[in-house]
Formats: structure tokens, sequence, C-alpha cells
């Protein structure tokens, strides 16, 4: 088969609402183009979207204040239609805070975690052998603040992800510029417990947005939003991190506003990417043997805002979806540098999250 499926969240509503749900499309691996792009499901500002490790389901946040009259948003689950990729809601369900803007799902697919951004609240769902989502079997409320005032005025819970083994997971604390780091046990009542070194802290006013792993998982990078920054963490046995390196996410001289929003890692972990909003670019960093980092540059991401991006399966294509320009646009990657060029651009609506399965 020479393609890979892919989908993509779009904002539904306010003045940067153009989308109408969840779209889905399809990569042709040797060339890049994207085909049978078109909405798989409609669905409320669907704003992060995960996966399950069968591809079967598929689970999204949907980022609201305002859920069946309460004052938070919503999770929803679908199921997958092998063929057409088309997307059946199973379920949808309170996230238990306001603006739910990331989800997790363990490798075993037994529990999904959701980050609520504005009321700094993470929740653990259980998921059922079906695929929809069970009870909320865990809130934590965070509490906190940093110097950044229009910013940080208190905790904002933005992401979480597991470790290799799922044994760790790891929420960033936008507002109070920390990680936490907890314990995993899928089989407790509360599958979430602060582990022995439970929060690293950051520079005050860096705003650790979202994260990835190296794939040999010892080695954690971190995007910062507020100072437009990468931390490098190196990662031991305890669940815990120490800082080895800070990078600019610009190049040196630029000044313009800006923030940083998603971060990845080439599948054979030679390359790492940041995305500026402001500047509008996809910073490149080369990873040395020791797994820091060398800048390499900063590349237009061909649109304004991206928002999100990601790599397919073969590191070869680099995909950037934009939420104020309206573009997709497919880039190709030279493996021996890590820098792109662009092939191709599609039109998404107020995109800001694509995910391949």
């Amino acid at each position: 088969m020479n393609y890979v499926s892919g989908y993509i969240g779009t904002y539904t509503h306010g003045s940067v609402g153009r989308g109408k749900g969840i779209y889905k499309f399809k990569l042709d691996k040797t060339t890049g183009a994207v085909e049978d792009l078109q909405l798989a499901a409609a669905s409320e500002n669907p704003a992060y979207i995960a996966v399950s490790p069968s591809k079967k389901y598929l689970y999204v946040t949907n980022e609201t204040d305002i859920y069946e009259g309460n004052d938070s948003g919503s999770v929803s689950a679908f199921e997958i239609e092998e063929k057409s990729g088309n997307l059946t809601l199973l379920n949808r369900k309170t996230s238990n805070g306001k603006h739910p803007c990331h989800i997790a799902i363990n490798q075993d697919a037994s529990h999904g975690v959701v980050a609520n951004y504005t009321s700094g609240i993470l929740s653990v769902f259980s998921l059922e052998p079906n695929g929809a989502l069970g009870e909320a079997v865990q809130t934590i409320q965070y509490t906190g603040s940093g110097p950044v005032q229009e910013r940080q005025e208190c905790s904002h819970a933005h992401f979480f992800m597991f470790d290799k083994t799922n044994s760790y997971g790891f929420t960033c604390d936008l507002g109070a510029d920390r990680v936490i780091i907890y314990t995993f046990n899928k089989n407790a009542s509360m599958p979430l417990a602060l582990a022995p070194d439970s929060i690293f802290y950051f520079k005050p006013g860096a705003g650790p947005r979202h994260g990835v792993f190296h794939p040999n998982g010892d080695c954690g990078y971190f995007v910062n939003e507020l100072d437009s920054t990468v931390d490098v963490l190196q990662y031991n046995s305890r669940g815990g991190f120490e800082k080895s390196q800070s990078l600019s996410t610009l190049p040196q001289g630029i000044t313009v506003p800006n923030t940083t929003a998603a971060i990845k890692i080439s599948p054979n972990g030679q390359f790492l990417y940041a995305s500026n909003r402001g500047h509008d670019s996809i910073a490149v960093y080369k990873v040395q043997p020791n797994q820091t980092l060398q800048f390499v540059s900063a590349l237009s991401s061909g649109g304004k805002t991206p928002r999100d991006f990601t790599l397919d399966p073969t590191g070869t294509f680099l995909l950037v979806c934009h939420q104020d320009s309206d573009n997709l646009v497919v880039f190709h990657i030279d493996q021996s540098t890590g820098l792109f060029n662009k092939i191709a651009e599609y039109e998404v609506p107020s995109g800001v999250c694509i995910i391949f399965l």
C-alpha cells in the first residue's frame, strides 16, 4: 500500500473557527501528494487528536468552556471505518475542565489522559474495549502561577505524555513553568501517582507547552511557548529529568513577537523540529550523538500560525497545518540535512492538529 492515512482537527467556533470538524486525508508515500482530503466527521472545536494503538479508534478534545450547560469542555470517541477512513461517533463526555487541549492514550488503550488548559485540570478516563470513553476515574487540579501575568495568572495544563515504558507520565503546566511527573498504573483505582522526582521546574516565564522523547527513550525535548526556546532534558529511570541544554527556536537577531507550538522528532531520531507562531516558521535542529541539539535553521512554514505539524512515518515528508491562513503545506525533507522544500499546498480551514495513523 502506497498511502498512509491521517486526520486533521480544525477550529469550528469564534473568529478563527472556519472548520467543520475532523478532516481525513491520504498521503502518497512516494510523491507526497495529498488525496481524499474531506470531512470525516463533524465535531465541535476538535483541537487535539489521539489514535488508539489498534488504529481502530480516534479520540479528540472538544476545546470549549461550556458543555451541556456546565463550565467544561468535552472529549469525543470515534470508531474509524477501515476502508473509507470515515468516523462514527461512539460517545462524548465532559472533560471536567475548560478548554481541553490535549489527550494521550496509553499503549494498552486502557486509559486516556486529558489536559484542560484554562482550568489547569488533568482528567483520566477509562476506555472501554469497544473504544468508547468510560468514566473519569481521576481528576487532578493544579495551582500555581508564573511571572508572565497575562498568560501565567494560574496553572494551565497544556499537554500530557507517557514515556516509552508507559510506567511514567508527564504534564506540562505552562502557567507555573513546570512538568509534573507521575507513575502510571493502569490497574490502580487512581492510575496516576506522584513520582519520586515529581516536579521539574523550567526557567521562570518559559511556559512549557509540549514535549517529545527521543526514540531511544533516554532524552526528553520540551518546547517553551512564552520565551521561544527548546530545553533538552536527560531522563533517568525514576522518571526524573536533568537539564543539559536550552536553545532558541529563532535565528539570531529575530525580534518579532513569537510563541512556539508543536515539537516533533524524526523517526530515526536525527532531527528535531519546533513550530514558531509569529515568525511562522519551523525550527530545525540536528540531534548530536549525546542527544543535545545543534540549531540548523528556521524555515518558512508556508502559512500563518503553524499551530501543529507532523512527519510521515518514514520521516520523508513534513506536513504543516496553519490556523490563520487555512492551508496545509507538504514539504520534502532532505535526509542528510533535515532541511525541507515545499512540494504542495491544500486548503484546510483553521487547522489546529494533524496526525497520521
